[in-house]
């Protein structure tokens, strides 16, 4: 998608360079067996046309709206590509962070399983309490493997997206994804849908040119040389001024026509505008809120593993129950994941803000 727009832009630059391109200068040679024919006063013609009348520059502004046009639309792909990247990037650490989080829990409840062996071979505890947490370490094994199997799915996913080789040792982490600016005025330099109706609005106003240039005179300047049938060569200079004068409302229709898209395209500026910055208002607010929770699950987090440490010794010694370990080992387990998905929540609602800003993200080699 990206190669096909760029050489979409490509094509918009050329057009805009041959649309901006002086009138033609051209050489007329011919011959007319019988002079009384007529014809013959073309015999050797050199014209260049002299543009007074601004035909070069109106169609030099509709060139410049192409381009801006193109650009609009790469950046468009861009963003699009970016925006899949992204999804893909932070659905594969989403993925990854949960598997590391089902294995150290897989790791709580080995230990758990060791301490409650020793109690039952010591005759402290009675056997089903060992077999209570074989099913709990049983299902925290299962878990992990389908953790496993989702990163794996999800890092395959990232490299049909991103082209790459086989990631076989992953490090990717959550990343901070802040816009550097969500403003009225970064948004019509940024979202390419914006850009795009701007560029049509150029476009309009340029077809006016057009319509307007193409009902003026034309003026050009010629050298002329006497006919071949004449001994006495001769060459003198013209000025031809050719002037329209009825165009049956043609030049008014277009005119009219181009004013009424320029309109156009000026009101959906205008509303998409409002739509974008409604839409960077309501990321923002997700990103807050996101944010606080990641915040309030880290604390909640810290306060169950310290709860763990401090229950899982005393099982040994008997000042706590298998029951109220493995409550607070099942609490650990839920809130691991809960941290998890709020720090995915959080990823996702700043890369909707990044997209709704427009920004294309620039990576430091």
């Amino acid at each position: 998608m990206l190669q096909a727009a760029s050489l979409r832009l490509s094509q918009a630059k050329l057009t805009s360079r041959a649309l901006g391109a002086f009138p033609v200068t051209r050489l007329l040679v011919g011959y007319t067996t019988d002079p009384e024919t007529g014809g013959s006063d073309d015999d050797l013609v050199l014209s260049q046309p002299i543009d007074l009348f601004g035909r070069t520059n109106a169609y030099r502004r509709s060139g410049r709206a192409l381009v801006a046009e193109a650009e609009a639309s790469f950046r468009q792909v861009s963003l699009d590509v970016q925006t899949e990247v992204l999804e893909a990037y932070l659905s594969a650490v989403a993925a990854a962070e949960l598997a590391k989080s089902a294995k150290a829990v897989q790791a709580v409840y080995e230990q758990l399983y060791e301490a409650t062996r020793l109690r039952v071979e010591g005759g402290i505890a009675p056997g089903f309490h060992l077999t209570q947490v074989g099913l709990d370490l049983e299902q925290a094994k299962l878990r992990a493997e389908q953790r496993q199997s989702e990163q794996n799915a999800a890092l395959r996913k990232l490299e049909s997206v991103t082209g790459l080789s086989e990631l076989r040792e992953f490090q990717g982490a959550f990343p901070e994804l802040v816009p550097v600016a969500t403003d009225a005025e970064a948004l019509k330099r940024q979202r390419p849908e914006l850009l795009l109706l701007e560029a049509q609005t150029q476009l309009a106003e340029a077809e006016i040119a057009i319509s307007r240039a193409s009902g003026r005179p034309e003026l050009e300047l010629q050298g002329r040389r006497t006919p071949w049938q004449e001994r006495d060569d001769r060459y003198g200079l013209r000025l031809q001024l050719s002037i329209p004068l009825f165009d049956h409302g043609r030049v008014a229709a277009e005119t009219r026509a181009a004013g009424i898209k320029a309109e156009a395209a000026r009101k959906a500026f205008t509303d998409a505008s409002k739509l974008a910055e409604g839409e960077v208002k309501a990321a923002q607010i997700e990103v807050a809120s996101a944010r606080d929770q990641v915040g309030k699950y880290e604390a909640l987090v810290a306060r169950a593993k310290e709860l763990v440490n401090r229950l899982r010794p005393g099982l040994t010694e008997q000042a706590t129950t298998l029951i109220e370990v493995l409550d607070a080992t099942r609490v650990l387990r839920d809130l691991e994941q809960a941290y998890v998905e709020a720090r995915t929540r959080l990823a996702e609602a700043q890369a909707r803000l990044v997209r709704a800003s427009g920004q294309i993200l620039e990576v430091n080699p």
